[in-house]
């Protein structure tokens, strides 16, 4: 029997408890497009989402000007992110210096 491609992904990634890590990349990956959005280019190369888990995601930040503004921005910058995703999978951003 012949079944989609996707389907036997999703069900290898369920399988091998994978599911948690892959989103938690997404967000990850998706904090630079937002940022870029938001802010600039040069405001996404000054940051990095580096953990996402426990609905916290984590940004390494190069300056403590840079943590404020995003601090300032936060709850927007979540509401895009859960936006994306559909629920509130983002409760708060912590910014590490």
């Amino acid at each position: 029997m012949l079944t989609k491609l996707s389907s036997s992904i999703s069900f290898q990634v369920n399988r091998l408890g994978l599911g948690k890590e892959i989103e938690a990349a997404r967000v990850c990956a998706f904090w630079d497009k937002i940022i870029t959005e938001k802010f600039d280019q040069t405001a996404s190369e000054k940051s990095k989402a580096i953990r996402f888990k426990d609905k916290i995601l984590t940004v390494a930040v190069l300056s403590s000007v840079w943590a404020q503004e995003f601090q300032y921005n936060q709850q927007d910058i979540i509401e895009k992110i859960n936006k994306k995703f559909g629920r509130n999978i983002v409760e708060r951003i912590r910014f590490e210096c």
